[in-house]
C-alpha cells in the first residue's frame, strides 16, 4: 500500500473533526473521499499532507511512518497536494510556478516544465503571471505545479470548486490523463466528475468512516444514502 492511515483522530477541544478512521490506497489507485459538510474531509488531506498533526492515530506512506514528519519533508517524499483555493505565487509567471513546485534547480527543468504546463491546457500563458490567469487556469497551474514535483501519491482538494460546467469538463478530461504511476486522493462535492473518475470511493460522516467501495456500490449503500440525509449522491 502506498498509503496506510490507522485510528486517526484529529480534535479541537470538545469537538471531533476526525474520529478513528483507516484508510488503505494502492500504488496507483484513484480514490475519492466524499461526505457532506463537515464530514472531515478536508481535514483528512491536511493530515495526511502533514499540515495538520492528529490527535490519535498514525499515518503511512510507501512502508514509512510519517505521522510526525512535517509537510515539507513529506512532499520531497512524495505527497503533492492542491487546495481548496488555488495556491499559486501571483506575482510569479506561469512556467515560474511551475519550475517552484518541481522543487529542483530551474535551470534544467524548463523543458519540463513547458511539459506540465501543455499537459493542463497552458502552455500559451506560460510566461504570463498567475495573477492575472482566470479562477479556473489558476486551478490549472496548481495541478501542473503538484505534477511536477513527480508525487507518487497526489492529494487533490476540491479541485472543481468555483469552477463552470465547460470548466468542469476540462478538469475532468485533464485528470483522466495523470500518470497511472501517481496514486490519487480526491476530495470533491461534484459527484459527476466523482464517479467519473474514482476506481472506489470512501464515505465520511460526521468525522467517521460510514462506507468504502466501488462507485456502483456507492450508489447502492444505504449508509451512504443515509449520510446524506436520504440524498442519493
Amino acid at each position: 500500500m502506498i498509503l496506510r492511515v490507522e485510528n486517526l483522530g484529529r480534535r479541537y477541544g470538545d469537538l471531533a473533526a476526525l474520529d478513528g478512521v483507516a484508510l488503505q490506497l494502492r500504488p496507483g489507485e484513484r480514490r475519492a473521499l466524499i461526505g457532506p459538510n463537515g464530514a472531515g474531509k478536508s481535514t483528512l488531506l491536511n493530515l495526511v499532507a502533514g499540515a495538520q498533526r492528529p490527535t490519535t492515530g498514525r499515518i503511512h506512506f510507501n512502508d514509512r511512518d510519517v505521522t510526525r514528519i512535517g509537510p515539507a519533508r513529506r512532499a520531497r517524499l512524495g505527497i503533492g497536494r492542491t487546495h481548496q483555493h488555488p495556491a499559486v505565487y501571483p506575482t510569479l509567471t506561469a512556467m515560474d510556478n511551475v519550475l517552484v513546485g518541481a522543487r529542483r534547480p530551474w535551470g534544467r527543468l524548463r523543458p519540463n516544465a513547458r511539459e506540465y504546463l501543455a499537459t493542463v491546457g497552458l502552455a500559451d500563458v506560460a510566461g504570463v503571471r498567475a495573477g492575472s490567469l482566470s479562477h479556473g487556469q489558476r486551478r490549472q497551474l496548481e495541478l501542473a505545479m503538484a505534477l511536477a514535483g513527480e508525487p507518487a501519491l497526489l492529494l487533490l482538494d476540491e479541485p472543481a470548486a468555483g469552477l463552470a460546467p465547460p470548466e468542469v469538463e476540462l478538469l475532468a478530461g485533464l485528470l483522466a490523463t495523470m500518470p497511472k504511476t501517481v496514486a490519487v486522493l480526491l476530495v470533491e462535492h461534484h459527484l459527476d466528475l466523482v464517479y467519473g473518475f474514482a476506481d472506489n470511493v470512501t464515505v465520511l460522516h460526521s468525522g467517521r468512516h460510514v462506507h468504502t467501495g466501488t462507485v456502483a456500490e456507492t450508489r447502492r449503500s444505504p449508509e451512504v444514502k443515509a449520510a446524506y440525509a436520504g440524498v442519493t449522491p
